[in-house]
């Protein structure tokens, strides 16, 4: 019989532990049908706790049908389908050792836990951006098609009415003309790079026993540039300046893929020109290339007259968009879509299907009714104003602070970049400085993940990546209040910029 010990450290319940010792026990067939718990008194003894704990153990034991109280007996086990037990390990041949799994990489701030510190963290939105109030509203209310989406499988292309509403929200917004045939629901941004990544290395190496060749941006992405590393693609960084990826130094050489973030580049945060945008799409057509257009946040744009995204300006359907709702509602939500071309929709749908068979249907049709009612534009046009006021705070005491620096990102998104001349050893005093009273930020050395070679080849100096999307107007402020004390300080003790 199993020894039972508590552990008063823990946060688990006493009762409960009382009553997991015995559920294991009983189930791994350690007590059989008809032997005997030890009774009330003996076991509030043995364990030195008061008898109404034990009384309650018992109880849930009763109640889950484990064991039963037999008056002036005592509590009898009741339970007779334990777990087989195998008694002695089987003799096999020992053959080869399993295959070694090689871990993919993944971005170090991917899965940051919540911290005390006032996090300039860019790619977050506002802690309050989730609609809840209307998801409360909706999710309240009784309705068979909610009950119809929890028990049925749907197309994993996604629900019809949500590819609606976003067909109609991307004319709107983006400019893009596109047809419901032509979008995939996905699991944010990120599953859409990983089935457009498996589907192109699969297939080029089925079709041409090569490696994919896929380029990107300068840094790039992490979560693009690992995956494409992962897959083993054979990659091409170009670099950005101030007016986007450089697409005079795109390879001529056959190419599957090209990923960019043209509206608001992650992470340095600068605008492709127009220009460029017509040299890149004509680049594709001459390579064989499809594009990538990782439109992440460019809807908050403060533009009075926005650049078309790439799609609309696709007239050779070249372009595979991808968009999220993560910066709009929440990352938690899980909830992007893919607006492909005509010839590789139907692989995209059937990768997706073999993945996970579809999205979150229930937040789907959420999502689809609030748009479908308005209130979605009136949400984003709240977020934007906000958006809007505390970016100029941010961007008016950055340029105070830091006169001699330029600032990148400011026509859209939810972060400012500033590229500084201010020296690597300077800044990595004045992070720690800040962090030690409670505000942090980022620079591109923490971001980095081996795609910034390019860009390190055309520009030295130091990069400083402040997010204000998850901080409000008196947290910016006094993130600035900060900043400017650390580096009066730094100034005080004769550091050297």
């Amino acid at each position: 019989m199993w020894d039972l010990e508590l552990d008063r450290s823990c946060n688990t319940p006493l009762q409960l532990q009382i009553f997991q010792h015995y559920f294991q026990a009983i189930t791994c067939g350690e007590y059989v049908a008809g032997d005997m718990l030890p009774s009330i008194r003996e076991q509030a003894r043995k364990l030195q706790i008061a008898r109404i704990t034990v009384v309650l153990a018992y109880e849930k034991l009763i109640t889950s049908g484990y064991i039963s109280s037999r008056p002036g007996i005592g509590y009898q086990v009741v339970f007779k389908h334990p777990v087989k037990k195998i008694l002695q390990k089987p003799n096999y041949f020992k053959g080869p050792d399993p295959i070694e799994l090689i871990a993919a990489d993944v971005p170090g701030d991917l899965y940051n836990q919540s911290t005390a510190e006032l996090y300039c963290r860019i790619g977050i939105p506002d802690p309050n951006a989730f609609p809840w109030s209307s998801w409360r509203k909706w999710n309240n209310a009784p309705s068979h098609l909610k009950e119809q989406l929890v028990t049925r499988y749907h197309s994993p292309q996604g629900l019809l009415s949500l590819r609606l509403e976003i067909v109609r929200y991307l004319r709107f917004a983006r400019g893009i003309h596109t047809r419901v045939e032509n979008i995939i629901i996905t699991n944010g941004v990120q599953e859409g790079l990983s089935l457009l990544t498996q589907l192109f290395v699969i297939n080029q190496h089925a079709l041409n026993n090569a490696p994919c060749h896929i380029v990107s941006e300068s840094p790039c992405y992490s979560g693009a540039w690992h995956l494409f590393n992962y897959y083993q693609a054979k990659i091409t960084p170009v670099a950005v300046d101030q007016r986007g990826m450089r697409v005079a130094d795109l390879p001529e050489c056959s190419t599957q893929l090209c990923y960019v973030t043209p509206s608001h580049q992650y992470p340095l945060g600068s605008r492709l020109s127009l220009a460029r945008r017509k040299s890149l799409l004509r680049w594709a057509l001459r390579v064989g290339a499809y594009v990538i257009e990782d439109d992440y946040d460019a809807v908050f744009s403060r533009e009075e007259q926005p650049l078309p995204a790439l799609k609309a300006m696709d007239s050779h359907d070249r372009v595979i968009h991808a968009g999220t709702f993560s910066k709009t509602l929440g990352p938690g939500i899980r909830l992007g879509f893919l607006v492909c071309p005509d010839a590789i929709i139907e692989s995209v749908i059937n990768m997706k299907a073999l993945s996970n068979s579809g999205s979150n249907w229930l937040l789907q049709q959420f999502l689809a009714e609030f748009m479908q009612n308005q209130v979605f534009y009136t949400h984003l046009s709240k977020l934007g104003c906000e958006y809007e006021a505390r970016q100029h705070v941010l961007h008016k005491g950055l340029q105070r602070l830091f006169p001699e620096g330029k600032i990148w990102g400011h026509m859209a998104g939810l972060h400012l970049t500033l590229i500084t001349p201010l020296g690597g050893e300077f800044v990595q005093q004045l992070q720690q400085a800040c962090l030690r009273q409670g505000v942090r930020f980022d620079t591109l050395h923490e971001l980095e993940n081996g795609s910034e070679t390019a860009w390190r080849n055309s520009c030295c100096q130091s990069v400083i990546f402040f997010g204000f999307g998850g901080l409000n107007l008196q947290q910016l402020n006094k993130v600035l209040i900060f900043i400017e004390q650390q580096l009066e300080n730094l100034k005080l003790n004769g550091v050297a910029k």
